[in-house]
């Protein structure tokens, strides 16, 4: 009896250690960008998850929790991993045009009324800081929050950027000093990867001169992406026939379902002159989850580009 006992205790020791020592100094992604060794001596802080995480949701009307980001500290020893360290995180409203102008978005900030942070006892918030406080081992924390789907806007996609602004002097990884982008969007029905046939002719010259290097007949597996930007509205990129070259001249390119009829309407803010061929039947069919589309654009007949492509969805983008 007396040597079961050794032994549960032994295991429950070993156990111990291994959750103690869980937190201490490991190489990780970030050390492999910059650099950094697992055995630089140095005990580090950030953000373990990445610096740009996109969430696509389905419609909901409810309030669900979502994790917004993780801070991680990689203690160098055991005696790091046990002292105490307040980090600070602070939300910046204004980094969320600085990220519109570098990738040519459109995103909004996530208003402060669609979310309230969930409460911690070691996460103190004051303003847009909050101060995330470990003690006793702690080595990773998450931040959530709860998020009313009611007041999303289906043809918005929307931000928090937020940047570790207080190490407690500790050093941070180098691959988390920028600034984090939590990105979040309401998906609607239509959204996803879409496999193509058809054709897509693209007319050079008068008499019906096509251009074969890149109009003709899509070959099997192309798929594009239909992204959200309305309730029954997405935007679609479109490719030439070798399934790899993007269109031209067709920037904005949406389709627009009428949900009483599914009938499509085909435009581009860019250009005006794309629209449903006269007399065509563009319509989705919602048991199919397929688009039948028939549309063109162009300077005059001898210049057109028609489209005679049906889109079926392959999944999620």
């Amino acid at each position: 009896m007396k040597k079961n006992i050794y032994i549960k205790y032994l295991l429950v020791a070993g156990i111990a250690s291994v959750a103690l020592f869980s937190g201490c100094r490991k190489e990780t992604v970030a050390d492999k960008v910059s650099g950094q060794a697992a055995n630089n001596g140095k005990t580090l802080v950030g953000f373990p998850t990445g610096m740009e995480n996109t969430t696509f949701f389905d419609p909901f009307t409810n309030i669900k929790t979502i994790d917004v980001f993780s801070i991680k500290k990689d203690a160098k020893d055991n005696a790091d991993l046990m002292k105490s360290n307040n980090f600070v995180v602070s939300l910046l409203p204004d980094a969320v045009n600085a990220y519109n102008d570098h990738n040519e978005t459109d995103y909004v900030l996530l208003p402060a009324s669609f979310y309230t942070v969930v409460s911690a006892p070691d996460l103190a918030i004051a303003g847009n800081n909050y101060t995330f406080k470990f003690t006793n081992g702690d080595f990773q924390k998450t931040m959530s929050i709860k998020l009313d789907g009611s007041k999303m806007d289906l043809s918005k996609t929307y931000v928090l950027p937020y940047k570790l602004t207080n190490s407690d002097g500790i050093g941070i990884h180098d691959a988390s000093k920028d600034t984090l982008y939590a990105i979040y969007a309401i998906k609607n029905a239509y959204d996803g990867k879409y496999t193509i046939s058809g054709s897509i002719l693209r007319y050079t010259g008068p008499g019906g001169t096509t251009d074969n290097t890149l109009g003709g007949t899509y070959p099997d597996g192309v798929t594009i992406p239909l992204a959200t930007i309305g309730k029954y509205a997405n935007s679609i990129s479109l490719l030439w026939a070798d399934g790899k070259t993007g269109v031209g001249g067709v920037d904005g390119l949406n389709l627009v379902v009428d949900p009483a009829t599914n009938k499509v309407t085909v435009s581009a803010t860019g250009n005006p002159a794309v629209k449903n061929d006269p007399g065509s039947d563009n319509y989705y069919d919602p048991d199919a989850k397929t688009f039948h589309l028939k549309f063109s654009w162009g300077a005059d007949a001898d210049h057109q580009r028609k489209v005679d492509a049906t889109l079926k969805y392959a999944g999620s983008r």
